[in-house]
């Protein structure tokens, strides 16, 4: 158990290795971790985002941005994103990402493996 925002946060390590996916059901993004490995699939995989991933704690990482193919994408590499895990609840992940100052909130979904 970690704290983040003053409150403890239980079964964070659901985010250290796995496949998630984010966004609506129209554009849904898919993300895999595997150890210090990040990539997202955007687009139905027609656009990637690579990055390495340092854990700080249990509940927080930051995302090295290693290579972005998504055309227009604000942020490219060499960026940091951190990541801070706010509440876990079954297999939905809600976080709060950072990078150059601007904030937002999301929620990651666990997906099995098919």
């Amino acid at each position: 158990t970690t704290l983040t925002f003053g409150q403890a946060v239980d079964n964070c390590d659901i985010l250290h290795e796995g496949t998630f996916t984010y966004g609506n059901a129209d554009d849904l993004t898919t993300v895999n971790i595997n150890g210090n490995k990040h990539i997202e699939y955007h687009d139905n995989g027609k656009y990637y985002i690579k990055s390495e991933l340092e854990w700080v704690n249990e509940c927080e990482y930051n995302m090295t941005m290693v290579e972005v193919t998504i055309p227009d994408f604000p942020f490219g590499k060499g960026d940091v994103m951190n990541v801070r895990i706010k509440k876990v609840d079954g297999n939905k992940i809600y976080y709060t990402s950072t990078v150059r100052g601007i904030s937002w909130d999301g929620v990651f979904t666990k997906i099995e493996k098919k």
